[in-house]
């Protein structure tokens, strides 16, 4: 099986002569009627200034909000970022999961950063960690994955979320794709009862 993706990047036309040499900063457009909801228009931008870029967004909406509190994300760790370095938090997960799979470790520190013991909770042994899909995905991942990271397809855990699909035969996503099933019908049952 042969697989490709590729980001693409919304640029705004400026008018420049050439592709090249449009901008790849962001705009924002504001339309805000008198007495309706505001809607903010985001155009352009770049993955590496996401954080500027959401922190410049919410500048602008809290124009429109004037009991908004003062800015406070710019020194804030993003959900499992609040650790030294990736090696301390990688040796501390190997001391308290020795039975971890070496690779599996880095890559739930390289992904989950301190929320690794969140997923690992309560699992004792490589045995608990449930189903293995295969490329170090487990069923403890996936359900992870579905609760907290509101996961919701195949698609979402081993593209968006994991990149593993690069790694998984047929089979292993058939059966990761069985597993989903089996999830959703019991949530849909326990919802129903």
């Amino acid at each position: 099986m042969v697989r490709t993706y590729s980001g693409v990047r919304p640029l705004l036309d400026d008018e420049a002569e050439n592709a090249q040499a449009v901008t790849r900063d962001y705009t924002f457009e504001m339309d805000a009627p008198l007495n309706q909801a505001a809607l903010l228009s985001v155009f352009g931008g770049k993955i590496t200034t996401y954080r500027k870029l959401a922190q410049a967004a919410v500048d602008k909406l809290c124009e429109h909000f004037p009991n908004a509190g003062p800015q406070w994300t710019a020194d804030a760790a993003l959900p499992g970022g609040d650790f030294t370095s990736q090696p301390q938090l990688l040796e501390r997960l190997q001391r308290q999961y020795p039975w971890l799979p070496p690779h599996t470790a880095q890559r739930y520190v390289r992904s989950y950063g301190t929320r690794s013991h969140q997923l690992l909770q309560h699992i004792d042994s490589l045995e608990r960690m449930g189903q293995d899909f295969g490329g170090g995905l487990y069923a403890c991942e996936v359900e992870y994955l579905l609760k907290h990271e509101w996961a919701v397809s195949l698609e979402d855990i081993l593209w968006r979320r994991t990149k593993l699909g690069l790694f998984l035969n047929a089979a292993q996503v058939s059966a990761l794709q069985e597993f989903l099933n089996r999830y959703f019908n019991f949530k849909n049952l326990d919802a129903a009862s």
